[in-house]
């Protein structure tokens, strides 16, 4: 019962990776949209600042493909991770995409929060709770599997 729940987790977190792809692809081309949600939190209009402030957008822009280009890497290094615990349940495997996961879609969130952007509040919120739900269900394998220790 284990090795299938090791299994049904790599698979969860392997379409989590495929979710991360196509949540890349989101912030790189649906930029506008996504400068127009950011900065109406702060009361500000980016077709007002793009048109003055036209290095600084640009910067900004940029930096929102170079999220979206990690956010890319970071799916096909999950599903590539993934993919690798299904074939082998490797602890260490699983011991990298955890925290790695943690952290990119920790990170996105909280970011998210603090842009008070709802649209990439909700998309990375559930990319969180489905990359932890696929961590979770292979856990109690993990945790009492024995190795050697050197």
């Amino acid at each position: 019962m284990n090795i299938k729940l090791v299994k049904q987790g790599a698979r969860i977190t392997f379409y989590n990776g495929i979710y991360m792809i196509l949540f890349g692809f989101f912030y790189i081309f649906f930029i506008k949209f996504n400068m127009n949600a950011n900065f109406s939190s702060i009361d500000q209009l980016w077709g007002f600042f793009a048109r003055y402030s036209n290095d600084i957008s640009y910067m900004f822009y940029l930096f929102n493909v170079l999220i979206g280009l990690f956010l890319i890497s970071s799916g096909i290094t999950t599903m590539y991770l993934s993919d690798f615990i299904i074939k082998r349940k490797d602890k260490m495997t699983w011991v990298i995409l955890f925290l790695s996961g943690l952290i990119a879609w920790g990170g996105l969130f909280i970011i998210s929060v603090l842009f008070k952007n709802w649209i990439l509040i909700t998309l990375s919120f559930i990319g969180w709770v489905d990359f932890v739900a696929g961590m979770v269900l292979p856990i109690q394998y993990y945790l009492e599997k024995s190795y050697k220790e050197y």
